[in-house]
Order: structure tokens, then C-alpha cells, then sequence
């Protein structure tokens, strides 16, 4: 764009806000739309930078004395304008488009009239325009594919995609682009009869309900008319496409090429909508549109979007190639799907009034997501999988000082950058989380009954978060006296405060009191965050004299104004464990009797009976207590010591997940203890599952395999490297997609680098050559791999920072001698046509650990700044963030590494006498 215009625009702006104080963003209610008739004109391909634009809008007026309509638009001209009475046809005004004024930062045109406007009367706006196709992925824009002619040599092809959300219908017609302006649309498509290889095939929101012939090769495609729904769901495109099933109702569309990898993704949307319509007593056709369609796009901002009626898929969701596509790219297929698909019913039909109530749109897509699709695929297990994908990963985010609230004050949420902050993984996954958590306090005929009846009462309109409160407390499950709680404050403290409790709990009297306190939980309590926030509490546990997880619905809650609550037991508790199936939103810190008790409980037989996800919990708050300096991180590892009677893959997902950041920081002097604690924790899994894989294996267990061959390999486990030597000597047979990066990693470890290093040379499918490359360079012969490879001036850039990042990354070890390596011939690797040198050395520097390799690094940058010209500040930035990784493996790490050395030689492992409580009093 024209930066001095763009400078012009700016001072005009800030001129603006100066003279005006806050720019108001947000349209008045004074004229509403009910209506629009869209036409959009393509040219042919070799001009295909504009489209015109015809949109009719139907209103109807609120007030008196309406002198000016104002709407939005943003990049487009306006041709003509036009202001029609709505019941006679007739013109009212021929509005003279100099008069139209624009305000670029709201991007609001308004629209002056000579005459006001009659209250409560229907007019029809009308406007000519032409717009921008753009490039952006953004309103109306193109995708481009390539495909090989009978030739064998390539052609493009170039399909026209739609993307309207947060706020880019604007790019495509004048509207009053704001998602409580509900209104209908009728969708006409001028276009070109041919593309480049097939006829041009249109699709929208709704059913194409004719064609009609303009001119030679020039045809008009007319679409149903929608049901009322929000700007930003509305969509077209128009491609080669082929289509898999009725376009009249069902149908997977994807270009012809990848047609044959549609069948998956159709089954599971042909099982997916009608599953829908069951769970929420309402049929998808009943919502008022009788078309879905999935349509696969070779460019997309997103992985999906759930614009009504015309799904866009990003390819790799709705394209499922059996050669390389397994378990976890076939989940990812269900789950989006699920995700997309529930969006019909929440966002669709019943939409939140404003951005600030987002998360009533994504915490439901995100729950069903998981739930959905698990009732679905119950093979994924993605009940349990939710708890440590969704719910442990937010938690960590909800613990620092950037969290936000799921809900914020509307006036809070104006400017497109506001706006965008609300599309933040806490809409998503605590949204998720909290509804979860709403559930299984309610019990399911309860939640899915107030579900059902706010889907219901509130079909198409716009809603806050208090219109699904009163539904849900009107399916409240009967509170007592001693079980209740102020619904009206439980739903402000989860909804509207930022952040969650962790629940404290000490025992005493001869193990028959327990005695509870909450406090915020926080990463860091001095980054600024409020310490004094508390919440409506519901509390669940278990004991070893009544060990009954099933029951998730509160005993009691721990409301906000209480400094503590007291349990008695008649009799001592061997074990106590709160939060069943960590099915509500906070941690528990357990004192140090109470921990040792629930260590025991899961070293017994079949760990006590306590379930997955609380043994996966107990593994992600205790990482968690460390992180923030509550207890030692040898407290931690110690508690580990029963994952070496574990089979099952969600509490190691919690261990590998949270045991990242602290192997990193461990030294090359350290690591054979890690090394050794690694093998001993793994030992019943990996003695289990092996480094052999079967086709009839389990999901869960695949991806088990996955996560243990990787690290124990990874961390030169010998029995690991050993076996999958022997593996892949003995036979060079293809592993299973899921596994197959993980394994021939490995194997170029051990030996196998020369095959796989084959594999990748005669490989033609891209994805599967980016995996044979990245499973090559794990090579242990770092030497021979960045000779050839790093150093090779006709390899792409992308390549050898890959290249170069596994050398160091998968054989932690090799930190130190890969950075020596590329001391020694600096001056080469950055004359080598690559300009991501500084970036690597900087990724690298990330795994530096000691005082020595720091000095190396600071001798590295003194002596040869001046090769990386301006991307030395790179080199500097990396300076500071090695002496504070180093600074904390030194004040964090002492108590861990004390305790892997000295396990290594004991015969028998107790529970730390006491944990290092650093807790602010309560």
C-alpha cells in the first residue's frame, strides 16, 4: 500500500481521537438490516485482481429522525448508491456518492440522506461497487494448486475462497458487519463457464438453485435464500472442485486430484451431523438451511471455519492419504470436524451478541470437539485426552499475568486488535474446561436437558453469557444446605475473574483431619497478578476407605469467603485425592504425609483404583508446584518413580509434556542419571509395547510407543538403541504412519542413516520426504550430515535449519560438539547462501547449560559479530537468554540432580521427608 497515504490516514486518525476523545467503533441500532441480495461479477482468470459488487440490503428503521445510515465497508469503491422505499419499490433518494463519507479506522461509511428516515418503516439500501480479490486469505481472496498434466509438467490452478470472520465481510460488500446484525442472504455468483482444466462449479452457504446463461461463457449461479445469521458466516467460492456425495444436502468438495482422499473425512461428517441432531433434540435441516458442505481449500488462515452451510477445511483436514496419514492425522481429521460441525447449533443458530461473550462460540466447539467425537471414535479416548491436551495445557497459561478472563466488559472489546485478543486459547480451552467442569456437576441428563433448551429458546437470536446461566440454573441439580452455593457468584468466578485456585491440603490428628485453604494459584506471584482472587469451589474426593471415582457432582464447596475448611474422618485415611478425574478447573497441593500416602496408593495393585486422569493430575500439578517454586523438583521426580508400574499413555503424556523444559536444562554431565531414572520409569510401558509395532494395535498405544521410543532413544537409552537396531536389521519394512518418523529416527541413530537418508532421495510425496528428512538428520554422525547437508549450497534454507536443529535437538548430548563444529568454519556456513545462520546459533544457544558453553558462545559472538551484519542483535538477544536458562538450571535444578545421582545407587526410594513449601500464609 501507499505508505504516505497510509501516514495521511494515520494522522488524521489520531487527529480525530484527539478532537473526539475514544473513537466509538460499534454502530447504533437505529437502522437494522434484515435482508441482503448480493450479486458478485468474476472476470476471467487473466483478470482476476477485482470483482464488482451489487448488494441490496433490506432495513427497517428504530428511531425518529434517522438522517444518516451508517455501515461498514473497507476497501471498496463505491460506484453508486441508491435508497429505495422497502414496501413500494419506489426511490426515495439517488444518493450522491461524493456526499458518502468514510471513516477509515472504524472503517463506517455513512450514508447522508436529505430527508429523514420514518420510524419503524422498511427501506432498501442499494449499492454498486468494486472490490479487491486479495492474497491475504482474507474476505475474498485466491488459493492456488498445482497439478502434473498427462505431461508431467505443472499446471496452476486458482480458486476463489471466502474468509469473513472477525471482520472481513466488509472486504466483500457494504454490511453492518457486527454478529448481533443478523439478517438474511441470497448469494448470486457471476463467473466464467470454464477454469483452466474443468467447468467453474460455484457453492455458498445454501442450495444452488439454478443456473442461468448471461452471455457466451458467462453464466449466473442464484443460491437459496439463508436463514438470519451473523455477516461473518457468510461465504462462497467458486473452483475446479469435484464433489463427493449430494451437493443438495450432504457432500465433501476438494479439487479432483485429492478427490480419492475425501472418503474418510465423508464418513465421518456423514456420522457426525445426524449424531448432532440427536444429542441437542434438533435436527440440523430444522435450523432452516438443508445443505452442508465441506469444502477443502488449498490455502486457509485456519484449519476450519464454520461459515453456515459451506465449511472451509484447510487440505490436510478433510485430505486423508492412507500411505501416510495414521491414528493421530485421522484424530485430527475427527476433531476439527466435531469442532467445525457443532458450530451449526452453537455460533450458527445461536450466536453471542458480542466479541467480548466469544467463547460462547468456541468453549462449546471446543468441549464437543473432544466430546463429541468421542462417543463417536471411542478408540481415541479422547475424554481422557482432553485432560491433559486441553485442561492441563491452559491451566499453565491461566497462571501467569497475560491471562484474560473468558468474558470481558463489552466497552473493553472495540478496536479489531481487541477484538482479536479474544481469540485466545482461553475462549478455546478453559472455555472448554469450564463447560466440562459444568457438566460433570450437573450430571449429563441435567446439562445436555439446559443445553437443549437454551439452543431452543435462543434459535437465531444473539446471546450473553447470562441467557445460558439462566438455563443452566434452571437444570441445576438440588442443592442442600450444606452442599450449596450462590449460582449467580459461582458463574462470575469462573467466567469473569482471570485465573484459578490451587486447593491446599494438610492432614493431622492421626491422619483423621483434613484440613483445607485455597489461594490463587500463580506461576510467578510477582509478575502483577491479583494474589487475592477467590472462587466458588466444588470439591470431590475419594479415599482409600471409599474409593468411588464415578461420582463427580460436588460433596461440598469451598466458597470464597471461607479461610478454611475441615474433614473428618472416623477412621485413619491411608489416601485421600480430590478432584476426581480432575474434572473441575484448579490444582491441590497435598502436604508431605498425605503425598506419600498417594504414592503408595499407586505403586499398589492397579494403582488403587485411581483413575488415568488424576494420575496424569497429580503428575501436572506437582511440575507445576515446582515451576512456581513451591516444592523441589526432586519432590517431583521422586513422585514419578511409580510411573515404573504404568502402562497407560495419558499420565506419561503429563510426565514427557512437563519433563520437557527440565531435561533441557540439565547439563551433558548430568544426563546419564536422567538417563538412567528414564529407563527405570519406563520399564513396565516400554517392556510392554517394544520398539516393534502391529496394525492391530491400540490408538492409545501407538502413541505411547511413540512418546517412549522418542525420549528413551532420544536420551541414549541402551536397550532402546538396541532394539531398534536389531528391528532394523533383521527387516527394512515400512512402519506404520504414526510411527514411522519416531522409528527411522531412531534407526539413524544406530546405523540407519545411509537407508533412510535412501528412502528420502527416492521419496516424491512432500509430506513423507519433510519426515524421512527430519528422521535422517537425528543422525549421531553430525560431522558427515552438516558436511554434506548444512554446508551443501543447494539445499533449501528450510531444509538446513532443520537439518541442523535435529542434529543438536535429538541427540542433546552432541550440544557441545555440533557448536564447536560450526565454530571451526563459521565463515563457510555463513557465505553457504544461507541467511538463517544467526537464528540457528541463537536455537542452538537455547541448549547451552553450562558456564563453559556460555563462554564459548560469548567468544563465538566477540570474534565474529561482524559475519552477520544486522542479525548480530539476534546473536546479543541469545547472549541474555543463556545466562538466565543457566541462572535457573543452577538455582532450580541442585536438589533434582542430588536426587538422580543418588537413586542410582539405592536400594530403596522413600518420599522426601518434607516438601519445600514456599506458600504466602492464608
Amino acid at each position: 500500500r501507499d505508505s504516505k497515504l497510509w501516514l495521511l490516514v494515520t494522522i488524521a486518525s489520531l487527529a480525530l481521537i484527539g478532537a473526539c476523545g475514544a473513537v466509538n467503533y460499534r454502530l447504533d441500532t437505529s437502522v437494522i438490516p434484515s435482508f441482503y441480495n448480493l450479486s458478485i461479477q468474476l472476470f476471467d482468470h487473466t483478470d482476476n485482481s477485482i470483482f464488482d459488487g451489487e448488494a441490496t440490503i433490506d432495513i427497517k428503521t428504530f428511531k425518529t429522525d434517522v438522517k444518516q445510515i451508517t455501515l461498514h465497508k473497507d476497501s471498496l469503491d463505491i460506484v453508486a448508491c441508491a435508497l429505495h422505499d422497502g414496501s413500494t419499490g419506489a426511490l426515495v433518494e439517488q444518493i450522491d456518492i461524493t456526499r458518502l463519507t468514510y471513516e477509515s479506522l472504524t472503517h463506517q461509511l455513512t450514508v447522508p440522506l436529505k430527508a429523514a428516515l420514518i420510524d419503524q418503516n422498511t427501506y432498501t439500501l442499494k449499492f454498486k461497487y468494486t472490490g479487491k480479490i486479495r492474497t491475504d486469505m482474507a474476505g475474498l481472496f485466491w488459493a492456488n494448486y498445482t497439478t502434473l498434466n498427462s505431461e508431467k509438467k505443472e499446471e496452476n490452478h486458482l480458486v476463489l475462497i471466502t474468509q469473513m470472520q472477525r471482520l472481513n465481510a466488509r472486504l466483500v460488500l457494504p454490511c453492518f458487519d457486527e454478529p448481533a446484525f443478523k439478517a438474511k442472504f441470497q448469494v448470486h455468483i457471476r463467473r466464467p463457464e470454464h477454469g483452466f482444466m474443468r467447468a467453474y462449479e460455484t457453492f455458498s452457504n445454501t442450495k444452488r438453485t439454478h443456473t442461468t446463461k448471461e452471455s457466451e461463457n458467462r453464466f449466473t449461479d442464484h443460491f437459496e435464500v439463508t436463514p438470519p445469521m451473523s455477516t461473518y458466516l457468510l461465504a462462497f467460492a467458486v473452483s475446479e472442485f469435484q464433489v463427493r456425495g449430494n451437493e443438495s444436502e450432504f457432500a465433501v468438495i476438494s479439487r479432483p486430484d485429492y478427490f480419492y482422499k475425501t472418503d474418510f473425512s465423508y464418513e465421518v461428517g456423514k456420522r457426525m451431523l445426524p449424531a448432532y441432531g440427536e444429542q441437542f433434540e434438533s435436527n440440523y435441516t430444522q435450523l432452516g438451511n438443508d445443505v452442508l458442505l465441506y469444502l477443502s481449500s488449498p490455502r486457509f488462515p485456519h484449519n476450519g471455519m464454520e461459515n453456515w452451510g459451506l465449511i472451509i477445511y484447510s487440505d490436510d483436514v478433510l485430505a486423508m492419504d492412507s500411505y501416510s496419514d495414521g491414528y493421530n492425522n485421522k484424530e485430527y481429521t475427527i476433531r476439527i470436524i466435531a469442532h467445525e460441525t457443532s458450530h451449526m447449533w452453537f455460533g450458527n443458530s445461536v450466536t453471542f451478541k458480542w466479541w467480548s461473550y466469544f467463547w460462547l462460540n468456541e468453549a462449546f466447539a471446543r468441549y464437543y470437539e473432544y466430546f463429541m467425537a468421542n462417543s463417536l471414535f471411542p478408540d481415541y479416548q479422547l475424554d481422557q485426552q482432553f485432560v491433559v491436551r486441553q485442561l492441563q495445557m491452559i491451566m499453565v497459561t491461566d497462571s501467569q499475568n497475560k491471562t484474560q478472563p473468558m468474558t470481558s466488559p463489552e466497552d473493553s472489546i472495540q478496536t479489531p486488535t481487541e477484538i482479536a485478543s479474544k481469540f485466545s486459547s482461553i475462549a478455546y480451552a478453559k472455555g472448554a474446561s469450564i463447560v466440562r467442569m459444568w457438566r460433570n456437576i450437573m450430571g449429563g441428563n441435567n446439562f445436555y436437558s439446559a443445553i437443549n433448551a437454551y439452543l431452543l429458546q435462543r434459535h437465531l437470536g444473539n446471546t450473553v453469557p447470562a441467557d445460558l446461566f439462566t438455563h443452566l440454573k434452571e437444570h441445576w441439580p438440588a442443592q442442600s444446605q450444606e452442599v450449596k452455593a450462590d449460582l449467580d457468584e459461582f458463574f462470575y468466578d469462573w467466567t469473569e475473574q482471570v485465573g484459578y485456585p490451587v486447593m491446599i491440603a494438610n492432614v493431622s490428628e492421626g491422619n483423621r483431619l483434613i484440613t483445607l485453604k485455597q489461594q490463587r494459584f500463580l506461576l510467578n506471584p510477582k509478575d502483577g497478578s491479583d494474589t487475592k482472587l477467590r472462587y466458588t469451589v466444588p470439591i470431590t474426593f475419594a479415599t482409600n476407605t471409599k474409593p468411588t471415582f464415578d461420582t463427580l457432582t460436588p460433596r461440598f464447596y469451598y466458597l470464597r469467603n471461607l479461610t478454611e475448611l475441615r474433614l473428618n474422618s472416623e477412621q485413619p485415611l491411608d489416601w485421600i485425592i480430590f478432584n476426581l478425574k480432575q474434572s473441575n478447573y484448579y490444582r491441590v497441593l497435598y502436604d508431605t504425609p498425605l503425598l506419600r500416602g498417594l504414592r503408595n496408593a499407586l505403586f499398589a495393585d492397579k494403582h488403587s483404583s485411581i483413575p488415568v486422569e488424576n494420575r496424569a493430575g497429580l503428575i501436572d500439578d506437582l511440575f507445576n508446584f515446582a515451576s512456581a517454586g513451591m516444592i523441589d523438583y526432586a519432590v517431583v521426580f521422586e513422585f514419578m518413580e511409580y510411573l515404573s508400574k504404568e502402562l497407560e499413555y495419558i499420565p506419561f503424556y503429563a510426565a514427557f509434556e512437563n519433563m520437557q523444559h527440565v531435561a533441557k536444562r540439565l547439563t551433558p554431565a548430568q544426563l546419564p542419571d536422567f538417563t538412567r531414572y528414564l529407563g527405570d520409569i519406563t520399564s513396565a510401558a516400554f517392556n510392554k509395547l517394544g520398539v516393534d509395532w502391529d496394525f492391530m494395535d491400540k490408538v492409545l498405544d501407538v502413541y505411547n510407543r511413540n512418546k517412549l521410543v522418542s525420549w528413551l532413544c532420544k536420551y541414549q537409552h541402551a536397550a532402546c538403541n538396541n532394539k531398534v537396531r536389531v528391528r532394523f536389521e533383521l527387516n527394512k519394512r515400512m512402519p506404520t504412519p504414526d510411527y514411522r518418523e519416531n522409528y527411522y529416527c531412531a534407526a539413524s541413530r544406530v546405523g540407519g542413516y545411509d537407508h533412510v537418508m535412501a528412502l528420502y532421495t527416492n521419496e516424491t510425496f512432500a509430506k513423507e520426504k519433510q519426515l524421512l528428512w527430519r528422521a535422517a538428520s537425528c543422525t549421531r554422525d553430525y560431522k558427515m550430515h552438516y558436511n554434506n547437508e548444512v554446508l551443501n549450497k543447494s539445499r533449501d534454507a528450510d531444509l538446513k535449519t532443520t537439518a541442523l536443529k535435529q542434529l543438536y535437538e535429538q541427540n542433546p548430548d552432541l550440544v557441545t560438539p555440533v557448536f564447536q563444529m560450526i565454530n571451526e568454519n563459521v565463515t563457510q556456513l555463513a557465505e553457504s547462501s544461507w541467511d538463517k545462520t544467526a537464528e540457528a546459533l541463537s536455537n542452538l544457544s537455547e541448549y547451552f547449560t553450562t558456564r563453559d558453553q556460555q563462554k564459548m558462545f560469548v567468544d563465538f559472538c566477540e570474534k565474529n559479530s561482524t559475519l552477520f551484519g544486522s542479525s548480530a542483535d539476534t546473536l546479543k538477544k541469545a547472549l541474555v537468554t543463556v545466562e538466565s536458562n543457566i541462572q535457573w538450571g543452577e538455582q532450580r535444578l541442585p536438589g533434582l540432580v542430588k536426587y538422580l545421582h543418588e537413586r542410582n545407587g539405592a536400594t530403596g526410594l522413600t518420599l522426601a521427608t518434607s516438601l519445600l513449601l514456599l506458600i504466602a500464609a492464608v
